[in-house]
């Protein structure tokens, strides 16, 4: 059945026979006959076919009542097909009696037949998927299909969804964004950065505050060897300029207000990736923050220098927030993984630390503010308010004005006296005299990336849940709005994680800049530059995806949070659990302790009372994983299972669950994966809460865990590890491929394998793992490598059995033959 749009389309003639994009889902025009017999020419034999509905559905009804005829329907005109190009008919066909067959056609340009093949006779009173697969032949222009009864055959059959797919097809873009990373405010204008990906470069957007409208949209230039691929970084200097800071190649852009240009001012420190934030300083200075190796730099005048040691602060990685006090040249600097706030004075280079010491086993001052005579700093939604004083000996240490908890990570500079941000959700204000804290009764609905005062309005700029949005607030007036910003840039999103809703469609979800796309299999557009569906925004990053009784489960990073979704219900969906909001900051599962809390969900599992269990990443600068266990009317908890591992793979069998852990600990841990440690696979038992380990040898990560008829599966590195859940200690090995280089890419470590069955090829078990998707042979463990292709991740299967895996913002189908 067609989609309404399109079926009234056809009912009008204002639709001709599409002509897909090449790469894109090829689309029989009316392969749902709801228009009908439309679209599909008669051969073999005259009549018998008719157009009804049956159970429920428009279909294509065949009576053959004769032994001696045979009847057919050919989706005319057909689809463009090149030459040597493996083709896939799928069809869902009734058989009341008799049997019916589906064909593939190939013909040439001028429509002369050049050969056909079939899939053999479907029978049975059910909708059973019919396909029929083949190479398209030299001299091939199209491919068509036939719906079929035979000679010899009699019986009546009923026909519907009839599709055809190429064997490899890219279908493309499947997430959109339009929504900052990082803004600032010069001159009335909000400049706000918006991510792009490895294949489309970020746009700089100028939206004027006043009328909420984009003025001008400017595109980040970069080269082959130093992509641009975002900014969280952006600040206006003092002579207006507006800077910008990238990832992944630490880049210094400027942009000159009223002009058309971003000039590419080179990278900030050679070698390293990201400029976490940027300040402005006195003269035109500019102060900058880098990861990975902490460091402080300056540009003045064309030139980048480095300040400080270099990391500023020892065992730092992440400058991560940066403030700037110009009446004493002093910048505060927030680093991490293991949290420190320093001041350091760019006159005498002398270094002093600020962050209170209840604040150490943070992992990060994720932002800094210097406003009013006051050092804001910013640490896991807690907002501090600080003085800075000066000691007699020349030192300075800090003074805690106040403790603000749940704030979102961005407030305004001061105005009156007040320094105004959002919490739980109502803007507050913060009086500096006083020290007190007044909410009101609005809320912003909008997560804010910047701030600005503009005519004694308060202005904040931030992602909304349809877009780009701004917010006014008038604080005398009490007057306030949240308006969308219209002509911002939209830019396609890399996907992070694919799966398979229990609805059948494949979703995705977007790598840093969030939101979640839904692809119908096989009835998808001829557009691969644009999502067949609007993008559902309200969700941050996702890292898995799990179908489990009847709901789709969706584990998104930051806070290792956990959403349940059913299909056709309200979008965003519900938050169940938080893992982030569990466990000890102190704590890494040491003797006596329990998880700290949890960051990156990349494993989940179902089981059959209802528990959902997700496997997970810990915060930054944090080494031990969890399991974390909910079920519907409970709160939810999180154990620790393997101490200094994360937990990155989960598998439901037996009546246990089996994990499997990566040596490979947070962002932000030194060195990168756990000395001396081998990964491991461990059982948890629900009846009893008991944790068994079962050690590795020389083991960086188990990635994959599946429950394959009756036994556990999975994948460590390159090698195949089977066992029997209930004697998991007999655990059997075998070398299918060399194991990746994890060490040139450690997060690889935390998601590079998947294991999957598809019930139309029960002899076998598919997989991906190191740029390539295999199959494995049940009884003999033969590999069969399937498709080796550079950027290869993720892997799921749709309904009709076919594969899908992803490479950077695109999507793609892998027909999958028995």
């Amino acid at each position: 059945m067609l989609p309404t749009a399109l079926a009234a389309a056809l009912a009008t003639g204002l639709l001709a026979v599409p002509t897909p994009a090449g790469a894109a889902d090829l689309r029989i025009a009316n392969g749902g006959f709801d228009q009908g017999l439309t679209g599909w020419s008669g051969s073999h034999s005259p009549g018998g076919f008719t157009a009804v509905t049956w159970d429920g559905r428009t279909a294509a009804r065949v009576d053959d009542t004769s032994a001696g005829n045979a009847y057919g329907r050919e989706s005319q005109p057909g689809l463009p097909a090149p030459a040597g190009v493996r083709y896939t008919a799928y069809a869902q066909v009734w058989t009341e009696s008799g049997a019916a067959d589906l064909y593939l056609r190939f013909r040439d340009s001028s429509g002369q037949l050049l050969g056909g093949v079939t899939g053999g006779s479907v029978s049975g009173k059910k909708w059973n998927t019919a396909t029929a697969s083949g190479t398209a032949p030299a001299g091939t222009a199209s491919v068509s299909a036939l719906i079929y009864s035979g000679v010899g055959n009699v019986g009546t059959a009923y026909w519907d969804e009839v599709v055809i797919s190429k064997d490899d097809t890219d279908l493309g873009v499947q997430l959109e964004s339009s929504v900052p990373n990082a803004t600032t405010f010069a001159g009335g204008k909000a400049y706000a950065v918006y991510t792009g990906t490895a294949d489309s470069n970020p746009q700089l957007a100028v939206i004027d505050v006043a009328t909420e409208k984009v003025t001008s949209k400017l595109t980040f230039p970069d080269t082959t060897d130093t992509p641009t691929v975002g900014g969280w970084a952006a600040t206006t200097a003092t002579d207006g300029s507006v800077y910008l800071g990238t990832y992944p190649n630490s880049k210094l852009y400027r942009h000159v207000p009223g002009t058309t240009t971003l000039t590419d001012l080179g990278r900030a420190e050679g070698g390293y990736s990201f400029i976490w934030d940027l300040e402005a300083g006195a003269n035109g200075k500019v102060y900058g923050g880098t990861y990975n190796n902490g460091r402080y730099f300056k540009y003045d005048n064309g030139t980048f220098t480095t300040i400080g040691a270099t990391p500023i602060v020892a065992g730092a990685e992440y400058v991560r927030s940066i403030a700037h006090d110009p009446a004493a040249n002093a910048t505060y600097l927030g680093t991490g993984t293991n949290a420190s706030l320093v001041r350091y004075d760019n006159v005498t280079g002398r270094t002093d630390s600020l962050l209170p010491a209840e604040y150490a086993h943070n992992s990060m001052v994720g932002g800094l503010t210097w406003t009013g005579g006051r050092l804001f700093a910013w640490l896991d939604r807690t907002l501090l308010v600080l003085q800075v004083v000066k000691n007699t000996d020349g030192s300075y240490r800090s003074v805690v004005d106040a403790t603000i908890t749940d704030t979102d990570l961005h407030h305004s500079p001061a105005a009156d006296g007040k320094v105004w941000f959002v919490k739980d959700g109502l803007l507050q204000s913060y009086d500096i005299a006083t020290k007190a804290v007044q909410a009101t009764a609005v809320r912003p609905d909008l997560d804010v990336t910047g701030y600005s005062w503009e005519n004694g309005t308060l202005a904040g700029l931030g992602a909304g849940p349809d877009g780009t949005r701004i917010f006014k607030y008038s604080p005398v007036t009490g007057a306030s709005s949240t308006r969308l910003v219209t002509g911002t840039p939209v830019l396609p999103a890399a996907i992070n994680a694919l799966g398979t809703g229990p609805d059948g469609k494949i979703y995705t979800g977007g790598y840093l800049t969030g939101g979640t796309g839904a692809y119908d299999p096989l009835h998808g557009d001829a557009d691969e530059n644009h999502p067949d569906t609007k993008t559902l925004t309200g969700l941050n990053q996702t890292d898995s995806l799990l179908a489990h009784d009847g709901k789709l489960y969706i584990g998104v990073y930051p806070s290792a949070r956990l959403y349940s979704y059913q299909p056709g219900g309200e979008w965003p969906p519900k938050l169940q659990y938080t893992g982030g909001a569990t466990g000890d900051k102190a704590a890494d599962c040491r003797a006596g302790e329990g998880p700290p809390p949890q960051d990156r969900p990349y494993a989940l599992a179902g089981a059959p009372d209802g528990t959902v269990y997700m496997g997970t990443v810990p915060k930054y600068g944090k080494r031990s994983g969890a399991l974390n266990i909910w079920k519907e009317g409970t709160p939810g908890r999180s154990i620790c299972v393997v101490p200094d591992q994360a937990v990155v793979s989960l598998a439901y069998a037996g009546g246990k669950v089996f994990g499997g852990t990566s040596t490979r600990g947070a962002l932000g841990v030194n060195p990168v994966f756990a000395p001396g440690a081998s990964a491991q696979v461990f059982s948890y038992d629900p009846a009893n809460g008991a944790v068994t380990r079962y050690p590795l040898p020389s083991t960086t990560a188990v990635t994959a865990l599946t429950e394959v008829d009756g036994q556990v599966w999975g994948l460590a590195g390159g090698t195949l590890l089977t066992f029997d859940p209930a004697s998991a200690s007999a655990m059997r090995t075998q070398r299918l491929f060399p194991d990746p280089d994890y060490a040139a890419k450690s997060t690889m470590a935390w998601r590079d394998g998947v294991l999957l069955t598809v019930a139309k090829d029960p002899d076998h078990v598919y997989g991906t793992q190191g740029d390539r998707i295999f199959k494995i042979d049940k009884a003999t463990k033969a590999v069969t490598v399937l498709l080796t292709k550079s950027g290869v991740e993720d892997l799921t299967a749709d309904r009709f059995g076919d594969l899908y895996y992803k490479i950077g913002e695109r999507l793609y189908r892998l027909t999958v033959t028995p």
